[in-house]
């Protein structure tokens, strides 16, 4: 399977601020994809959300300032890549934009 890396810096937002957003967010963004069905794991204390599927695997941790994106796609998923980056800078600005 082919990796997956990001790193999107979302400044002025500590480690928590992003965490607490994002594990709010993520069931809706998720239930807009057409990516499939997923396991979804959050550890708060790690501040880091796990996504599997059959289409790709990823853990997204947040840390100050930024959120960092490593994983697996499928073949399958592979060619999707542009789709995958823009739905989550999408998610992401307005996520992030209205708290401005």
């Amino acid at each position: 399977m082919p990796a997956y890396r990001r790193k999107v810096e979302i400044p002025g937002k500590n480690a928590q601020e992003l965490y607490d957003k994002i594990a709010g967010d993520i069931d809706d963004f998720l239930a807009k994809t057409t990516l499939g069905n997923f396991d979804l794991k959050r550890s708060p204390e790690k501040k880091q959300i796990q996504l599997k599927s059959s289409m790709f695997s990823a853990t997204l941790t947040c840390s100050k300032g930024s959120i960092s994106l490593e994983g697996q796609l499928s073949f399958l998923a592979a060619p999707f890549k542009s789709r995958l980056d823009d739905g989550i800078d999408q998610w992401l600005k307005r996520s992030f934009e209205s708290q401005a």
